[in-house]
Order: structure tokens, then sequence, then C-alpha cells
């Protein structure tokens, strides 16, 4: 019986493991997708290296 317990608790373990990372790699998807959208929103750089502050 203690040997089906151990089991049990490891699968547990295991399982509170795995959806901890996949919430975690849904955050860091979302924030990902939130910088793109911020990089989209910035305008592209000049295509020649102009120096400005000259």
């Amino acid at each position: 019986m203690d040997a089906v317990m151990n089991m049990q608790m490891a699968q547990f373990q295991t399982n509170y493991t795995f959806g901890l990372m996949k919430m975690a790699m849904e955050d860091m998807e979302n924030q990902a997708q939130a910088v793109m959208e911020m990089m989209s929103s910035v305008p592209a750089p000049a295509q020649y290296n102009f120096d400005v502050w000259a």
C-alpha cells in the first residue's frame, strides 16, 4: 500500500511540475507577443546610417 501511495505522490508531483512549467511557458509566450507588438509599433531604422548627431 505504501508503494502505491508513493507512486501516486510521484505522479502528482510530475503533473504539478508540468502544469507549472506549462503556465510559465504560456506566460513567456504572452510576453514575447507583447514585445513583438511593441517592436512593430516602432518605425524601422533608416536604410542608410547617416550620423544624425554630427
